[in-house]
């Protein structure tokens, strides 16, 4: 089971976003950020991260070998920023919707994307906030979807 941050934008007090306007992200490992960098972050419309992954593996790349570098080091640095981007890649894509105004309201947690729209849309409609995460967000997990699906 896969976790989904779920980012509205900024509204006044007590209006509700258009689900339109609603974000859902993966959270998690990404395979294709590892092997593809800054042309997975560009594939996932992360301009400004996608340009300055490319410039620092740039820059890296032209340092190591000035400093005479051998290539298996080399291939480790970059290694390195395949790996980091693998684990943090999913964060540098939400960093476009928060420079557009939008906030990290819930985490949930479902198989795939049109599950997490389901589960999100439905404790909204029927007034279910989900808990809080520590991250100052909300959260739903598959427990306390199963202690609902008892209690009802």
């Amino acid at each position: 089971m896969a976790s989904f941050t779920v980012h509205t934008p900024a509204l006044a007090a007590g209006e509700q976003p258009s689900p339109e306007k609603i974000v859902f992200l993966r959270d998690g490992f990404s395979w294709p950020a590892l092997l593809f960098g800054p042309l997975w972050l560009a594939w996932n419309r992360a301009w400004l991260a996608a340009a300055v992954c490319f410039v620092a593996m740039l820059v890296l790349s032209v340092a190591g070998a000035k400093l005479g570098l051998s290539e298996e080091a080399l291939s480790l640095v970059n290694i390195a920023i395949g790996v980091a981007l693998g684990f943090e890649g999913s964060r540098l894509i939400a960093w476009t919707p928060a420079r557009r105004g939008y906030r990290e309201a819930a985490v949930v947690s479902a198989d795939n994307r049109d599950e997490a729209e389901e589960i999100y849309f439905h404790n909204v409609r029927h007034g279910q906030a989900p808990a809080p995460s520590p991250g100052g967000g909300l959260r739903d997990n598959a427990a306390s979807r199963e202690q609902e699906g008892r209690a009802a």
